[in-house]
């Protein structure tokens, strides 16, 4: 893909070759039936499906404590957790600071788990500090990581509006650059990310 954008084969490996099986249950559960389910999971929260795999929610022991056996999970469960898809990188999650990622397709699907450590930030042999400073106090690793989330965010974004389309360069831009700009960002930063994005390509 354009702009720089990983793709199968290129700057992995990605979290879809990372994926574990995670805890689920049926959206049309009770509290009653979601607690069983809970003593099983072991992670301490389930996921909740709906039809087809399609993931609406989630539950740990804090979100049934205090509800009857009879009231409804639907009713109860924390909506829509935070899924990533199954492209991003394994080295841009490291960088953000690791951890489990629910992991989807772009449709919303459930595919696994996938859970990455952080960036190890030890002293290397560059003159950098284990905070991931130079010796001219420049923080590089903080860049680094803002631009990879960025990254991540923005192949997300790509994967749900173009699905298996593969959109030309001047469409993909325009959309990115839309996407920025909605976020708050000014017209000089969108360009400047892009810009970058389309340096990374070149190289």
């Amino acid at each position: 893909m354009a702009y720089g954008l990983p793709v199968e084969g290129t700057d992995g490996p990605f979290l879809g070759g990372q994926l574990t099986d995670v805890a689920t249950c049926d959206v049309g559960l009770t509290v009653a039936d979601a607690r069983k389910v809970l003593d099983g999971s072991p992670d301490g929260s389930v996921i909740v499906l709906a039809g087809d795999g399609l993931v609406v929610g989630e539950f740990e022991a804090g979100t049934l404590q205090g509800r009857d056996d009879a009231d409804r999970l639907l009713d109860v469960m924390d909506p829509v957790p935070t899924t990533v898809r199954p492209s991003v990188t394994v080295a841009s999650v490291a960088e953000a600071g690791g951890g489990p990622s629910l992991v989807t397709t772009s449709d919303g699907r459930l595919l696994g788990q996938a859970t990455v450590d952080a960036v190890d930030g030890e002293h290397d042999q560059e003159g950098h500090d284990h905070e991931g400073h130079d010796h001219e106090g420049h923080d590089h690793d903080a860049d680094t990581d803002a631009f990879d989330r960025e990254l991540a965010s923005v192949m997300e974004a790509i994967e749900e509006r173009f699905g298996d389309e593969e959109p030309s360069e001047d469409e993909l831009r325009s959309f990115l650059r839309e996407r920025l700009l909605a976020e708050g960002k000014s017209a000089e930063d969108a360009d400047r990310f892009l810009d970058e994005l389309e340096s990374g390509d070149d190289g």
